[in-house]
């Protein structure tokens, strides 16, 4: 069966098998107008059936994605798969151009700045709506980032510190009253920075400062969620989005992945048009051009916890809080081997970005200097030399192989070190990793927009990003410093916060991660490779490709 008659039937039993293909999602096509209720004909006619849902397919995209419990809760979320779904049902002020990724105007029309760089003023759109019908508000605007502000481990609130006092109401210091942020008309909104802060357009791109509604089902966005269920989740084309004539596709579905073999089958079937999960037979895909890789603006790393935030009856030894003993363990860590199958090694924690000062990493093992430092560190905290130390890691799967890890028992050992691996199933292990009892944990971070401050904010000491506890009065000023400058100077101050970071031993950089996606763009539009790895749904369409329709149906 071709590609195009596979994807013709696919629709043709979702129409009958879904209440979600309602008539209004065909009312627009005359070709298949009214097409349940001549379903009989259809059958009568293959010829006739086959034309019309293949015009029906157009307009409906299947995706594969990996397994996973989703959290589409905006001010909540934190996988890059989640900001996927959540880029089509929730929109901001600005929000990812697909191919560059600089901030676009999405709900915020235009917008100005003060003189002083610390008021900016925004304007709403008029026609910018909610799925329900309903205008979007300066107010809705307000409200959504106050709520963002008093949820509870919302990860991204501190972002927002910028905003006269936000840190305050934040923390529980201060009253809603006196956050800066004023709905000046209903289409008009003014907030008061502390300082100018030039990457705002990027930041309020990110998902977590979507407009949302207080009733969960509606949405901002280009798409609503339709239904959630069996592991599928399907969005429909919110009509009332301000862009939506330019909103080629009425609905998404989404599936999660069924293997290997059985997501390789399905795509080279045309069952699947977009596959994101990496659990894919990519041996069997049958067009080898449609799986694409891609450099993420991301890095994977382990990182110390200090016992600020373990538990209170720990199991582990004190001693990680100190950078003499992090550091000889980062001077024993067998680099090559870590890296080895790396297609981008991480010697540093920030992704280079063009311009971005070159900050000397970890790419070097020397066993003899690391013994030498160990055996320093056991004399100023007068720890016997033959203490075996304990050194927890508690990992998602995947991060580390068994070759990689006797490499780390093996180079850890002539230190009295003794590591001990756990490992934890990937869906869960965010959340576990806020309270696990451990020294080494592990992420695989990337970026939220293109900045230094992207990955730096996640050690900034009152960060609510930050899950070592760790904190540097040092790395903290110079973040506030850069914030209120930009250009050469201000990626400068960041460079000297990354040095801190890296010098204090609390950060093992490994490698910067690839992404891939099976998908032809040939045949899909509006899809392009970028370094976030988020591909906008609004811009998302089916291209005019002649199908094959010899022997269809």
């Amino acid at each position: 069966m071709t590609k195009q008659k596979f994807a013709a039937a696919l629709i043709l039993s979702l129409f009958i098998l879904s209440p979600l293909f309602s008539q209004r999602f065909l009312d627009e096509e005359d070709e298949v107008e009214d097409l349940l209720s001549q379903e009989e004909d259809y059958i009568e006619d293959p010829g006739e059936l086959s034309n019309n849902l293949l015009t029906a397919s157009k307009y409906v995209l299947t995706v594969i994605e990996s397994a996973q419990v989703h959290d589409l809760n905006p001010k909540t979320s934190t996988y890059v798969s989640d900001a996927q779904i959540l880029s089509g049902i929730y929109e901001g002020l600005f929000s990812y151009d697909p191919q560059s990724l600089d901030p676009l105007p999405a709900v915020c029309e235009k917008y100005k700045i003060s003189r002083d760089k610390k008021r900016w003023t925004f304007y709403l759109r008029n026609n910018a709506c909610f799925s329900d019908g309903t205008q979007i508000t300066a107010e809705d605007v307000r409200r959504s980032w106050l709520e963002l502000m008093a949820t509870p481990d919302a990860p991204y609130a501190s972002m927002l510190d910028i905003i006269v006092g936000a840190e305050e109401y934040r923390t529980g210091l201060g009253k809603e009253e006196d956050v800066l942020i004023t709905a000046v008309s209903p289409t008009t909104l003014s907030i008061r920075l502390k300082k100018p802060a030039s990457y705002l357009p990027s930041l309020l791109s990110h998902t977590a400062f979507s407009i949302t509604h207080r009733n969960p089902t509606v949405f901002s966005g280009a798409f609503s969620i339709g239904d959630m269920k069996n592991n599928q989740i399907v969005l429909e084309k919110n009509e009332f989005y301000w862009d939506a004539q330019n909103v080629h596709l009425k609905m998404i579905c989404f599936f999660q992945s069924l293997g290997a073999e059985e997501n390789a089958y399905f795509y080279n079937t045309g069952f699947a048009e977009w596959i994101t999960s990496y659990d894919v037979n990519t041996r069997k895909i049958l067009k080898q051009d449609d799986i694409k890789f891609n450099a993420e603006f991301g890095t994977e790393y382990l990182f110390f916890k200090d016992s600020y935030v373990k538990p209170e009856e720990t199991r582990t030894s004190p001693v990680w809080d100190y950078p003499e003993f992090r550091l000889a363990v980062l001077e024993a860590m067998p680099w090559d081997t870590l890296r080895k199958n790396a297609y981008v090694p991480a010697p540093t924690f920030v992704y280079p970005l063009n311009g971005y000062p070159e900050v000397e990493g970890f790419s070097y093992t020397d066993p003899d200097e690391a013994r030498l430092m160990m055996m320093d560190a056991r004399a100023n905290f007068e720890i016997p030399e033959d203490e075996i130390i304990p050194l927890y890691f508690e990992l998602s799967e995947g991060t580390l192989h068994e070759n990689e890890i006797n490499a780390i028992k093996e180079a850890l050992a002539p230190l009295g070190i003794e590591p001990v691996f756990n490992f934890i199933p990937f869906a869960q292990y965010v959340d576990y990793v806020k309270y696990c009892d451990a020294d080494i944990v592990s992420y695989n971070w990337i970026g939220d927009f293109a900045d230094p401050l992207a990955f730096l904010e996640l050690f900034r000491g009152d960060s609510t990003m930050n899950q070592s506890g760790w904190e540097d009065e040092d790395f903290d000023r110079l973040i506030d410093e850069a914030s209120g400058i930009s250009g050469t100077k201000r990626y400068e101050l960041l460079a000297e916060a990354e040095r801190i970071l890296l010098d204090s031993g609390m950060v093992i950089p490994l490698i910067h991660p690839i992404s891939m996606s099976i998908i032809s763009i040939e045949e899909i539009g509006g899809w392009y490779p970028n370094a976030f790895n988020i591909h906008p749904l609004k811009y998302l369409f089916k291209k005019d490709v002649k199908p094959n329709l010899k022997d269809c149906i």
